[in-house]
C-alpha cells in the first residue's frame, strides 16, 4: 500500500469506528450511515490501488460528504456528492456504455468507473432521505445498486426505502438480492450486513402474513448477530400473532 492509500485507509477506518446506530425494533430499523457507509469506502480504498492523478480526489469528496451528513448538513453533502458524480459524467461524456464501479477494463459492453462514484450515489440518496426527498433518493440508491451489484449494503439500503413505503414484495426482493451476494461467513466482516438482509426478508414476510417463513429468517439472522434485540423482539411478535391467528 503506497503512502497516499495508507492515508486514505487511516481516515476511512477512523470514520468506521466513529459510532454505531441502534434501532429498537425491525419497524425502526433503518440506515446507519455512521457505522456502515464507510465499509464501501474501505473497499474502494483497497480496490483502487494507485489512482490516476486527474487533480480531483473523488474519495476525499465522498469522505467529506459522509462527514457532512453526520453533522446534519445534508444539503451540503448532496452538493459534495454531486461534484463526484458530475466529474465522472464529464470524464465519460458521450460514452453510452453501462457503468460498473470496479477496477479493470470494460467487459460485457460496460465501462469501469471509480468505486467512489457508487459511494457518491449512495451517499446522495441517503442524504435525500434525511431531507424527506425519498422520491429523489430512489434514483440515486438504484444507481448505486446497479453500478455495484455485488454490494450487499447498497442493496439493503435500497430495499429499506421500499419497506418504508410498505411495498413489501419489492422490499423483500431487494433484501433477497443483498442476501444473494453477501459474504455468508457467520463471523466474517459482513455478518451484520447478512443479518440485516435476513431480518429485512423476515419483516416483509411477516407483513405479508407469511409467519413461518418470517420466523425462519429471523432465527437464521441470529446466527450472524446472536445478540440482536430486533430479531428477538420480532420473533416474539410473530409467536404472538401465530398464537392468536392474525
Amino acid at each position: 500500500m503506497n503512502a497516499r492509500n495508507a492515508l486514505v485507509f487511516t481516515g476511512v477506518m477512523s470514520l468506521f469506528f466513529a459510532g454505531t446506530a441502534h434501532a429498537g425494533s425491525a419497524q425502526a430499523e433503518g440506515p446507519a450511515v455512521a457505522a456502515i457507509a464507510p465499509v464501501a469506502l474501505v473497499a474502494a480504498a483497497f480496490e483502487r490501488g494507485t489512482p490516476v492523478n486527474t487533480g480531483f480526489d473523488a474519495s476525499a469528496h465522498v469522505e467529506q460528504g459522509f462527514n457532512l451528513i453526520r453533522r446534519g448538513k445534508q444539503a451540503q453533502a448532496v452538493k459534495m456528492f454531486d461534484q463526484v458524480i458530475a466529474h465522472a459524467d464529464q470524464q465519460l461524456y458521450g460514452d453510452n456504455r453501462g457503468r460498473l464501479c470496479r477496477v479493470g477494463g470494460a467487459v460485457d459492453n460496460s465501462v469501469s468507473v471509480d468505486p467512489a462514484v457508487c459511494d457518491a450515489h449512495f451517499g446522495k440518496g441517503f442524504a435525500l432521505i434525511d431531507m424527506g426527498r425519498g422520491d429523489l433518493a430512489e434514483a440515486e440508491l438504484r444507481k448505486a445498486s446497479q453500478m455495484a451489484p455485488g454490494n450487499a449494503h447498497f442493496a439493503n439500503e435500497y430495499a429499506e426505502l421500499f419497506k418504508s413505503r410498505r411495498d413489501w414484495q419489492q422490499s423483500y426482493d431487494g433484501f433477497a438480492r443483498a442476501w444473494a451476494v453477501v459474504d455468508k461467513a457467520t463471523t466474517g466482516p459482513d455478518a451484520s450486513v447478512a443479518a440485516r438482509a435476513l431480518r429485512g426478508m423476515g419483516f416483509n414476510e411477516a407483513a405479508m402474513g407469511k409467519f413461518d417463513e418470517a420466523q425462519q429468517f429471523y432465527t437464521q439472522s441470529l446466527q450472524y448477530e446472536p445478540k440482536s434485540e430486533i430479531a428477538q423482539v420480532e420473533l416474539g411478535n410473530i409467536a404472538r400473532r401465530k398464537a392468536i391467528g392474525s
